[in-house]
């Protein structure tokens, strides 16, 4: 089991601004720990940072459609909060619902919604981060335009706690969206393919996911290739997106669902593949994403492809260090990186996170995790 720090009450920024200045006097190495959903366990020797306790919703005005909350909130405690309100946060990461805003941000990875709201890195307006030596250090803020010139914030988000702990984050909101629904065809690969791209030229729904058959069946879609289509906004425009899809996807009658819920299942499938790697294609590329994964990797639990972003995820049960090298050398090759977005300490550790870098990133990655953690004690391991 992990072990927690002595003595942490980590119910507010200066406890756990102290806890980390503490650790680097000495020389203890800290694995930040939200809801433990994600990456649950830690390397040999690291402790537990937990941050659970910060997780107040501190500033919230839903005319700003602003938010500003602790890190160790709860995803689906955010949302219902900020659904009272009439706000929605358009952020869905693979894994529970119950994953922490600061756990999710830090691996930085969005979900089906990414398609049209961006990243985990296009929410975050600013963060309150704890540096390594225990500095606290404010990057961005509450508005919309706040920085000039490089923004540390996104180099925070998605560097899975290598350079400080997330602890506060400023996020950019959107309307709740009057209707919700989503539309899912079955069909062969070639036809997903070919549907997707012509959807894509046709249309701009909130969602458009290509779905491997095995992970279609988890979810109830049927045993082949799934495109899923999710439209939000006022129901006469979510029924037009739509039919847009369809019309230029040549597709017969949809699976018809209503609301976001149907979308829960695909997180929670996502999150429960134990290894879990991320490939930046081109959205015409994502099927050749796929097919290099499955060379590498052999048969796969399952793949998921947001098709406007050319995102791809792939789960396996293990993998190992030097399998996953070489496909990074293959995907390298076209430009597409990949992220080993979860797996044991010991892949982690030897794969690294990002893996190897061109040379000159590689150095200012590193010169960046020196200027954040001078110590050296925020166990992520992000280059091989």
């Amino acid at each position: 089991m992990p072990q927690a720090l002595d003595g942490l009450a980590a119910t507010g920024l200066a406890a756990v601004a102290a806890e980390v200045r503490a650790a680097a006097e000495r020389r203890t190495v800290l694995a930040v720990r939200g809801s433990g959903s994600w990456w649950t366990d830690v390397p040999p020797g690291a402790r537990t940072l937990p941050v659970a306790g910060l997780d107040a919703v501190s500033d919230f005005d839903p005319a700003d459609l602003v938010v500003t909350v602790g890190a160790g909130t709860p995803l689906d405690r955010l949302a219902a909060r900020l659904a009272e309100r009439g706000a929605w946060l358009p952020f869905d990461p693979p894994g529970p619902l119950s994953r922490t805003v600061g756990g999710a941000l830090a691996s930085g990875g969005g979900g089906p919604l990414a398609a049209h709201y961006g990243s985990a890195r296009d929410h975050v307006l600013g963060l309150a981060v704890v540096a390594g030596d225990g500095t606290v250090v404010r990057l961005g803020g509450r508005v919309v335009k706040n920085v000039a010139g490089f923004d540390l914030a996104k180099l925070v988000v998605g560097g899975h706690g290598a350079f400080g702990v997330i602890a506060e984050a400023h996020l950019r909101l959107r309307a709740r969206p009057a209707a919700d629904r989503t539309a899912v065809w079955s069909g062969g690969a070639a036809w997903v393919e070919r549907a997707s791209a012509a959807a894509l030229a046709a249309a701009s729904p909130a969602a458009l996911e290509a779905l491997s058959p095995g992970l279609s069946a988890q979810l109830g879609w049927g045993a082949s290739w799934s495109l899923a289509a999710r439209a939000v906004g006022p129901g006469a425009g979510v029924a037009e997106e739509l039919d847009a899809v369809a019309g230029a996807a040549g597709a017969a009658a949809p699976l018809a669902l209503d609301g976001g819920a149907p979308w829960t299942p695909w997180r929670e499938a996502v999150g429960r593949w134990p290894v879990v790697l991320r490939i930046g294609a081109e959205p015409k590329a994502w099927m050749r994403a796929v097919e290099l994964a499955e060379r590498h990797l052999g048969p796969l639990l399952g793949a998921s492809a947001t098709v406007p972003r050319g995102t791809v995820r792939c789960g396996v049960e293990r993998c190992a260090a030097g399998t996953i090298a070489r496909l990074r050398a293959e995907a390298a090759g076209v430009g597409w990186p990949v992220v080993l977005e979860r797996a044991d300490p010991a892949t982690r550790a030897a794969a690294g996170v990002w893996g190897a870098l061109p040379p000159a990133v590689e150095r200012i990655t590193r010169a960046l995790k020196a200027t954040f953690d001078p110590p050296g004690i925020l166990a992520a391991p992000l280059l091989a």
